[in-house]
Formats: C-alpha cells, sequence, structure tokens
C-alpha cells in the first residue's frame, strides 16, 4: 500500500456524504447505515499521490449550542498497511482512535460543549485521554469547550441527556 513514510501525512476532513469512504467501516463496526446527517469527519491516511485510506470516522449532531458525538470507529486493517514509523508516530500521539477525537473536538469552536454517549470500555478510556469528563448519567460524558457557570452546565448536561443514547 505506502510505501515511503516520508510523504505520508494523517489529516482530519470534514465531508457532506461518508458513505464513500467510511460506510462500509461504520456498517462493519455498527451494523448500521452510516448516518445521513451532518456532520461527518474523517482521518486520512494520504502519500501525496492518489492513494488515500481511511483511518476513522467519526460523527457528531448539532443541538443548539452542543454537539453530540458518537459513531466512532477505527480501520485497524488499514492501519497495519502504514509504514512502521507512521504507526509509531500515531501511537506517540495516543493512536488514531486519540488522534479523531482530539481532532474533531478541537475542530468545533461554534458550541459550547461535546457530548458522547459511550458504552464501550475502551473508547471511553479514550475519551476521557482527550478531556471528556464523566457526568452524573451512566455513559453520558461531556467535553466543555467554554468556561460555563454551573447552572448552564446542569442545563447542557438535561438537554444532552433528553436525547438518549445518540
Amino acid at each position: 500500500m505506502f510505501k515511503n513514510s516520508e510523504n505520508i501525512r494523517i489529516d482530519l476532513i470534514e465531508v457532506d456524504d461518508a458513505e464513500p469512504m467510511a460506510g462500509a467501516l461504520f456498517k462493519k463496526a455498527f451494523n448500521a447505515n452510516i448516518p445521513d446527517f451532518p456532520k461527518h469527519f474523517l482521518l486520512l491516511a494520504t502519500d501525496g499521490s492518489e492513494l488515500t485510506v481511511t483511518l476513522g470516522y467519526g460523527h457528531v449532531t448539532k443541538l443548539h449550542n452542543i454537539y453530540l458525538g458518537g459513531g466512532m470507529c477505527v480501520n485497524s486493517r488499514a492501519l497495519k498497511h502504514l509504514p512502521k514509523p507512521v504507526r509509531q508516530d500515531l501511537s506517540q500521539q495516543g493512536g488514531v482512535a486519540f488522534t479523531l477525537v482530539s481532532k474533531i473536538v478541537n475542530s468545533l469552536d461554534d458550541c459550547d460543549a461535546v457530548f458522547a454517549y459511550v458504552g464501550h470500555r475502551a473508547a471511553y478510556k479514550i475519551d476521557l485521554a482527550v478531556g471528556f469528563i464523566q457526568t452524573q448519567y451512566d455513559h453520558l460524558i461531556v467535553y466543555w469547550k467554554k468556561q460555563l457557570d454551573e447552572s448552564t452546565q446542569k442545563e447542557l448536561i438535561e438537554l444532552a441527556h433528553q436525547q438518549g443514547p445518540f
């Protein structure tokens, strides 16, 4: 697949339609079709030629002044095809999932908070490492994008909780 690690770039991109590049990955991870509404993020490996590989996918939905995040999946098969130095660099950054989640959260600058509903233990650990914190509700975690007073935080947590699993 990739031959020269010097030219490989790892980039996060947002796309309108993620089906062509991440539909099969999402289907394998969740046994469901990829959402057909925004926002879709792809973590891609490119080598400067026409070769592009999807390393990971994540989805967020805007709700008022928060985002609800979910659908994260990693293409471990593609990761194995990267040259060892690139895999080592990704590992030093926390891995594909950590890189994907942290880049998504950092790109969302039009909100007060990003919420995730997490049932998978490994994903939960990664999200905590990114900076999410547990709310009082099982599986519901939050990454505060802005300094908010306690009352506003509680309101936003309730808003996210009312959505159920997402």
